[in-house]
């Protein structure tokens, strides 16, 4: 998840050593990993190229765009299924990840019901778009 997050520019660099001190108290050790943990004034140009030689050492494979835009999907259909995001908050973060990352087909549904939410006339469509969006992210978290 953090690899996927960090290919779509969604962790600053301001945020990697505190990623890195997370790491190093669940266990995992690397002299890169203590480097970055212990950054003041970490910039992209610096901590960026560190960080990515610590998934490297940790055998966490770097995704490409289109994977990285499903396996950040997958995590918020799984937020829907466990309510933890609502379904029509969950399908535009979804929807977003369509249009800034790939037009991945396993994504469609979400597009389509989100917009069919927003432009929805009253509550019992409202209901009927969320159920379909909870239905669709049943699907899309438990896919292989």
């Amino acid at each position: 998840m953090v690899a996927a997050r960090w290919v779509l520019g969604l962790i600053p660099s301001q945020a990697l050593p505190k990623i890195a001190t997370h790491a190093l108290e669940a266990g995992l050790d690397s002299p890169a990993l203590r480097e970055l943990a212990g950054e003041l004034y970490p910039t992209l140009g610096a901590s960026g190229p560190l960080f990515e030689q610590i998934l490297d050492e940790v055998g966490i494979d770097i995704p490409d765009r289109s994977r990285a835009g499903l396996v950040l999907a997958r995590a918020y259909a799984a937020q829907i299924t466990d309510g933890t995001l609502s379904p029509y908050e969950g399908a535009r973060k979804i929807w977003r990840i369509q249009i800034e990352v790939a037009l991945r087909p396993e994504l469609d549904s979400f597009v389509y019901w989100a917009s069919e939410w927003q432009d929805a006339d009253g509550a019992e469509r409202r209901h009927e778009c969320e159920a379909a969006i909870r239905i669709a992210a049943l699907g899309l978290a438990d896919a292989p």
